[in-house]
């Protein structure tokens, strides 16, 4: 008799399920479900599953993490995944136009004001163009740089020279003492280191006979002019004489420019016997005494005076007119010249000390013992005039 069916009661009993080392055996229609579910899984959803953002533990180490603002995020979980992909790779459309219109295409340089022409720039100055200061140097030098080529092809560029005005002979000498080169000179200005003043050649009242003439708008001397207003005065009264060239005879106490003309390296004659220099050293001498007589210069420049005029004897008894009969008289000038420019007292402690009266200008006393002995010299020196 079959048995009523109620809670807790079955009509078939129940199947026991043997377990195989511990474990269930799958059952066979579950994974055939699991498997008919992923093999008809839709394109869309594998495409949403593609086009997930990468977690942050696959992202690669570096990226940065770009957050889209909310509105945007929002609007994309709406929008379907192909309508997201579409709008990412549309173009902007473009702008449609009206029929019958012609759109010209206008640049942006075409956009900006129009700039009016400038006016040509005109140049009235008919002067002409460059420095003349500049231009008369450079010739100049090239004059000078051709002589010293001349010299050194005939082996005569480190020969001394000489220069006897009252002839109006310049010439190089060997060391053997013969002339190798010759050439004429004029004197054109000379220029004093201590006083710093120009002197033209027609100024002078010993060399005048040895020099160039006036020369029209150019003074017969110049105070405070420096070594390059020298070289410019200079340069401008050769090229006024029509000189060939420049040379700069430098001395203790001053600057000769004189103006050269036909150099020739066979001269007539092959010797060299330098005048007396007596007109030099009296000439130098009565300056010295003018100026200290008529107190005009400080003592300062007094001394330099003195002090530059003991060197240029020293100077030429060494240099023009050594191994002759002027070196004593000429070493015994230079020694008394140096001795009186100590006289002149200089502002230190020690002349202050040695109860020495230090002024700006000569004392009466001390300027007439200076004079007392210029006078002995010069007239030691009038004796051979």
């Amino acid at each position: 008799m079959p048995k009523p069916r109620g809670r807790g009661t079955s009509a078939e009993p129940k199947r026991t399920v043997k377990a195989s080392n511990g474990r269930a055996r799958a059952q066979p229609h579950a994974t055939g479900i699991v498997r008919g579910r992923a093999e008809e899984a839709p394109p869309v959803a594998l495409r949403e599953r593609a086009e997930r953002p990468v977690s942050s533990r696959a992202r690669p180490r570096g990226a940065t993490k770009t957050v889209p603002p909310p509105v945007e995020r929002a609007a994309e979980r709406r929008a379907p995944p192909r309508k997201r992909a579409a709008e990412q790779v549309r173009p902007a459309p473009p702008k449609r136009r009206a029929r019958g219109v012609k759109v010209d295409e206008v640049s942006e340089v075409d956009d900006e004001a129009p700039v009016p022409p400038r006016p040509p720039e005109l140049d009235w100055d008919d002067s002409p163009t460059g420095d003349a200061a500049a231009a008369l140097a450079r010739r100049w030098a090239a004059r000078g740089e051709e002589l010293s080529r001349m010299l050194a092809a005939h082996g005569a560029a480190l020969h001394e020279h000489r220069a006897d005005l009252k002839e109006g002979r310049f010439v190089w000498l060997a060391p053997s003492g013969r002339v190798s080169a010759e050439a004429n000179a004029r004197l054109l200005c000379s220029w004093s280191r201590a006083t710093s003043v120009l002197a033209m050649a027609w100024a002078e009242p010993l060399l005048h006979d040895a020099g160039i003439g006036p020369i029209d708008g150019m003074p017969a001397e110049q105070d405070d002019i420096d070594e390059e207003g020298a070289w410019q005065t200079a340069m401008a009264a050769a090229d006024a004489c029509g000189a060939a060239y420049l040379y700069r005879v430098a001395t203790p106490q001053a600057w000769y420019f004189l103006a050269l003309d036909a150099p020739t390296f066979s001269p007539e004659r092959d010797s060299f016997h330098p005048g007396a220099p007596v007109g030099l050293v009296l000439r130098a001498i009565a300056e010295v005494r003018e100026a200290i007589a008529s107190r005009a210069e400080p003592a300062d420049v007094v001394r330099d005076r003195l002090c530059a005029l003991g060197d240029s004897l020293f100077h030429q008894a060494r240099y023009a007119y050594r191994e002759t009969d002027w070196v004593a008289r000429l070493d015994r000038t230079g020694t008394c010249l140096t001795h009186l420019a100590k006289r002149i007292p200089r502002v230190s402690f020690s002349a202050v000390a040695a109860g020495q009266r230090v002024d700006e200008w000569l004392e009466r006393d001390l300027a007439v013992e200076l004079l007392d002995a210029l006078s002995l010299i010069e007239d030691e020196w009038s004796l051979f005039s």
